[in-house]
């Protein structure tokens, strides 16, 4: 496939990838086959928009490629970061124990706390609540990270606990909730935060209690933040919530790239008595996962993603011959490459040169296109040469060790059929399952056509050197 980057001015939709079925030719390919390689067909379910995060200097560029990222927005693919703490509680209550007595020779009567609830104890608490989420995945489990390839969310339940520090005996608790969305945009170095804290209900006095969260999303000058909302203690009682919208921006380098691991720590002030509770950083709830990066590598803009999230590049079915070749490859090779829940994904091959030699080696003289192949022909090796996978880096030397496809046309009673074929699949004999690449004799316009849409996710992806993706060419 011949991925072509392209410049980031292009529009493209980021969301209108639903598959549809399509119909092949049951020329030579069997049954059994076809099957394998049948599209699915997915759906998404929105959420209503609650309110756009995009600064107003942005608008005309995020609305001319429609990447307009709006708070409560729910995607159609996302996925959970693994979070390895979901057992007991998270609390630092147990911290303010073992320092009762200091915190009495300072003259502190009662002390604030704070526990972080299961998943399960959260879901209790919530269910006692009238209040709903805003963010996209308020309906997802709880105490996670989800994550998009521009956007994570979560939902956090904590519990204030005020304690005596004399006797250690706990006073009252009062239960709320952290939700939190951070939305990148790819086309401009900024990324925006909605956050909101619930306070569900609570057993001890709430007059007067005031609540401050502070984010730090670099050490240095790196990561502009607005001063927002959130830098203040603001005022909340049992029954309320509060809200804010943090803005950060990237001043970006040429051809340069930072990451930012945002962490954050929340002040309670209860008549008089406080303390702080943290999360996003080393050793707290939802450690280094809040992580965005911003480049200008990729496209004309520099811009910002979420790296934790594996994009899936899905073979249109506008190249259905093309679609066919991926898809029996990749159940066909033992590796199952780019092949979720098969193989490992494919990983991006950002050296022209790579590439270059990539496709020399499986395309080499030895191609020989097929005289029945609709032309112009073209060699269109699989993995992509633009991938860290191509057969030339697994130590193939010859395009001959590699699979051997083509797409054959046939008239029968009248009508033109276009089909895959192999070496053998007249006799139901499979391809060798140990290859280590294929590739085929394929219509120019299927294998640039692929090979476009690569390009353009990967400038809508950003994706940069050695980042994964996943492939999919209609297996169920």
């Amino acid at each position: 496939m011949s991925d072509v980057e392209t410049d980031a001015k292009c529009p493209y939709d980021l969301g209108g990838n639903l598959r549809t079925k399509s119909r092949r030719s049951l020329a030579v390919v069997t049954a059994a086959i076809l099957a394998l390689l049948a599209p699915v067909t997915a759906t998404a379910d929105a959420i209503p928009a609650a309110r756009s995060l995009v600064a107003t200097a942005a608008e005309d560029r995020m609305a001319n490629t429609g990447l307009v990222q709006e708070i409560g927005d729910k995607p159609s693919k996302f996925h959970a970061l693994p979070e390895e703490s979901q057992v007991s509680p998270q609390s630092d209550c147990t911290e303010t124990k073992r320092n009762l007595k200091v915190l009495r020779e300072s003259g502190q009567k009662q002390v604030v706390c704070f526990e972080w609830q299961t998943r399960e104890e959260f879901a209790e608490t919530r269910g006692l609540s009238s209040s709903s989420t805003v963010v996209w995945c308020g309906t997802q489990s709880a105490n996670q990270v989800w994550v998009t390839r521009d956007s994570i969310c979560s939902v956090r339940g904590v519990v204030i606990v005020i304690m005596d520090t004399t006797t250690g005996v706990v006073y009252g608790k009062a239960y709320g909730a952290v939700e939190q969305e951070i939305d990148t945009q790819n086309a401009i170095p900024e990324f925006f935060e909605y956050m909101k804290f619930d306070l569900y209900t609570a057993d001890v006095a709430t007059e007067g209690m005031t609540v401050e969260v502070k984010a730090t999303c670099s050490l240095d000058t790196s990561c502009q933040q607005s001063s927002g909302p959130w830098d203040a203690p603001r005022p909340i009682v049992a029954g309320g919530s509060i809200d804010g919208t943090f803005t950060r921006l990237w001043p970006s380098t040429p051809a340069g790239n930072k990451s930012f691991l945002i962490s954050y720590v929340m002040t309670v002030n209860v008549n008089g008595l406080w303390g702080n509770t943290k999360w996003g950083g080393n050793g707290d709830p939802g450690d280094g996962q809040y992580l965005v990066r911003c480049d200008f590598q990729v496209s004309a803009y520099a811009g910002c993603v979420v790296p934790a999230f594996t994009p899936t590049f899905e073979v249109s079915t506008k190249y259905p011959q093309a679609r066919a070749f991926v898809g029996m490859v990749q159940a066909s090779m033992s590796t199952h490459p780019g092949w979720e829940g098969h193989g490992q994904p494919l990983h991006r091959e950002s050296s022209e040169i790579a590439a270059t030699l990539n496709r020399a080696v499986v395309c080499d003289s030895t191609f020989t296109p097929n005289a029945s192949t609709p032309p112009p022909v073209q060699c269109d090796e699989w993995p992509f040469a633009k991938s860290k996978e191509s057969g030339r880096q697994f130590g193939v030397t010859s395009g001959t060790q590699c699979q051997q496809y083509s797409v054959v046309s046939q008239t029968i009673d009248g009508k033109v059929y276009v089909s895959l074929t192999w070496p053998g699949a007249n006799q139901g004999k499979m391809p060798p399952a140990s290859a280590k690449c294929a590739r085929a004799s394929m219509p120019k316009v299927q294998n640039e056509g692929v090979g476009g849409d690569l390009g353009r996710k990967t400038t809508e992806w950003r994706l940069l050197e050695n980042d994964a993706y996943w492939v999919d060419a209609g297996q169920p």
